[in-house]
């Protein structure tokens, strides 16, 4: 019997699409969990929503310090097919971006 283990991840690596449209209903900027703090040197997973506890989770990073993160269905007026770009050194929205 062979047993094999691997070690994936769910971060794509894709090109940077431009932001389509802003935000709506979001907060001014999303927080790292309890115990971590924002950098410019990677991009945290989850983001906490500080106004309701919402978690969003990274999908794509790139050089220039965004992330694009995935969220709740309807949340933030991103839609089906579409992710919440992320300034990861402040947590502050860029906009919504096509997957």
């Amino acid at each position: 019997m062979i047993i094999t283990f691997g070690c994936g991840s769910t971060i794509e690596t894709r090109t940077m699409k431009p932001v389509v449209r802003a935000a709506v209903d979001a907060p001014e900027k999303f927080e790292a969990v309890a115990g971590t703090t924002l950098s410019d040197q990677a991009c945290n997973s989850p983001l906490i929503d500080p106004r309701d506890d919402t978690e969003i989770l990274i999908r794509s990073s790139f050089k220039q310090g965004v992330a694009d993160y995935e969220v709740p269905n309807g949340k933030y007026g991103v839609e089906a097919g579409e992710f919440l770009r992320i300034d990861c050194a402040t947590g502050e929205i860029r906009g919504i971006v096509r997957k």
